[in-house]
């Protein structure tokens, strides 16, 4: 992988030098902006292919002469470009469309005499743009028979925004013909919304919302988003890029000899970039980790996540989840904002008392207070480590979890199902990959078939097959739904937790394009492109 960095970071050093000069005439006329929605809707394609429909709001426009949309892939296809802007109420067709001179892969829409002069006189516009980009629906190397695809929405140059993104959302619309939910994977770490049924289409869709959205950290990948497949649902499915790594350094050593050094400094930015991006994961730092001391054996299962660094997100279910089984938290609702009411007053660990504290008069959580307890949960569990070996207690959990599943899959009858998998479930979760698991593992089991109901005497509980699938989707649904941009909460979290220093001035790259490879739980091709005007 760190050949693949250093590749990035030579063609990265080709485009700044091929664009800056062209960069620089564009910000001498003083453009600035602020982006205060940007929404992005993805349609996969039988064919491999993707179409790309943005729409973007400006406002605080002091001079922009046209905008540049980055774009995944050098494959787009420049005649299916459309674009349209809406300014001083009035929408008009843009047709001049074309490739970026300012961003590596990607076009510019730009803007007409009379089209600048109303901007800059009304301040603030709407633009939408589609394209179609074929090559985007790539093969799952860790998931035999699945295929996704990975998106990255393109960004603004720092230069130029100012301020964050005030809202970002992302929809990804699946293939035509899938209609089974529990098909749909999500990226490792990176859950979408609920899964719902898109009315103008008819098709399954795939979401995410986000607020306060920094353009470096969108550049940096902190907020790619992605789903995952069969691959019979589409017809082509590309193999994910490896490169040629001689070929490639013997072509640009020729190209860019006397900038190689200057390359390998950016390399060595690029992959701390690249480490930048795990920060929602690597929270927790236990300081007094004694090798070779044993696992501490008596942590709940909240703890035990923590130790797994599973995502901040998941920890906060698992505790609502805990809470709701032990009869000291009822849902309400969980539409987001999801609305709860406590039952009692304290729990059984100070994470769920402090957990409870957080539920407002009106049943949501403040988000001060969920951030307070997970920081608190994080820390105290990092205290129960002291002196004991960190690796040896997650081979123990994981060892514990591992049980579970194997508990539920060996019940007998559909009652000791329903019963174990309520028990067992939070263990359960501590599986990376515990969505597939439940798919694959649980619910083909031949107790749910031919079982529908666990004969309760009138049939108190759900199908047990529904009841596999609940879990699943009620895990995804409070994931996503406990507040706003719970992805951000948990990178406010890790600043306290596991704060690292910010990268050095100047070391932000503003200029991105290149398709590149993600690991990740449905990998595919990343969408990365942007930082242009």
């Amino acid at each position: 992988m760190s050949h693949r960095y250093l590749m990035a970071a030579l063609s990265i050093v080709a485009v700044l030098l091929a664009a800056g000069p062209l960069a620089g005439t564009a910000s001498a006329q003083d453009i600035s902006f602020t982006l205060d929605d940007e929404r992005l809707l993805v349609t996969v394609n039988k064919d491999g292919s993707v179409d790309l429909d943005y729409t973007f709001s400006f406002g605080n426009v002091t001079y922009l002469d046209g905008v540049d949309i980055g774009l995944p892939n050098e494959h787009y296809n420049l005649l299916t470009a459309t674009a349209t802007i809406v300014v001083g109420g009035e929408e008009r067709r843009l047709t001049d469309i074309r490739e970026s001179p300012f961003i590596d892969v990607g076009v510019a829409v730009e803007f007409d005499e009379d089209t600048i002069n109303e901007i800059v006189s009304a301040g603030e516009f709407e633009l939408t743009f589609h394209v179609n980009n074929p090559q985007m629906v790539y093969r799952n190397e860790m998931r035999e028979g699945t295929a996704g695809v990975v998106v990255r929405p393109t960004w603004f140059s720092e230069e130029f925004q100012t301020g964050p993104t005030a809202r970002m959302n992302v929809t990804i619309l699946l293939p035509e013909g899938m209609s089974n939910r529990s098909e749909v994977l999500w990226l490792e770490s990176d859950p979408f919304d609920p899964i719902y049924v898109d009315e103008a289409t008819g098709r399954l869709a795939a979401s995410w919302q986000f607020i306060n959205v920094p353009p470096s950290q969108q550049a940096s990948g902190a907020y790619d988003v992605g789903v995952g497949f069969p691959e019979h649902y589409v017809d082509v499915v590309f193999d994910p890029p490896q490169g040629d790594l001689l070929g490639d350094l013997g072509e640009l050593i020729c190209l860019l000899m006397p900038l190689i050094i200057i390359a390998a400094i950016i390399g060595i930015v690029i992959v701390s970039a690249r480490s930048a991006n795990r920060r929602r994961e690597d929270y927790f730092e236990p300081k007094m980790n004694v090798v070779g001391a044993g696992p501490r054996r008596d942590l709940t299962a909240v703890e035990a996540a923590v130790v797994a660094e599973r995502p901040l997100e998941m920890v906060a279910t698992m505790i609502l989840f805990g809470l709701e089984r032990k009869g000291m938290v009822k849902v309400l609702s969980d539409e987001r904002l999801m609305k709860l009411q406590r039952l009692v007053d304290r729990g059984e660990h100070e994470y769920e008392t402090n957990y409870m504290l957080a539920i407002t008069a009106d049943g949501t959580l403040d988000r001060v207070l969920l951030r307070h307890a997970l920081v608190q949960l994080i820390n105290e569990t990092s205290k129960k480590l002291k002196g004991f070996d960190l690796d040896a207690t997650r081979r123990y959990y994981e060892g514990i979890a591992e049980k579970a599943w194997q508990q539920v899959k060996d019940a007998g009858t559909p009652e000791e199902f329903a019963h174990v998998l309520k028990e067992r479930n939070e263990w359960m979760m501590l599986d990376p990959d515990y969505q597939g698991r439940m798919g694959r593992d649980i619910l083909p089991l031949p107790i749910l078939i031919g079982h529908p109901r666990p004969s309760t005497g009138g049939g108190g509980l759900p199908p047990v097959g529904d009841m596999a699938k609940g879990y699943v989707d009620r895990v995804r649904t409070t994931s996503q739904n406990l507040v706003n941009d719970m992805r951000g909460l948990a990178q406010d979290v890790v600043g306290q937790t596991a704060p690292r220093p910010s990268p050095a001035a100047g070391t932000r790259v503003s200029t991105g394009g290149r398709s590149c490879h993600c690991a990740c739980a449905c990998a595919c091709a990343c969408a990365c492109a942007g930082g242009g005007r």
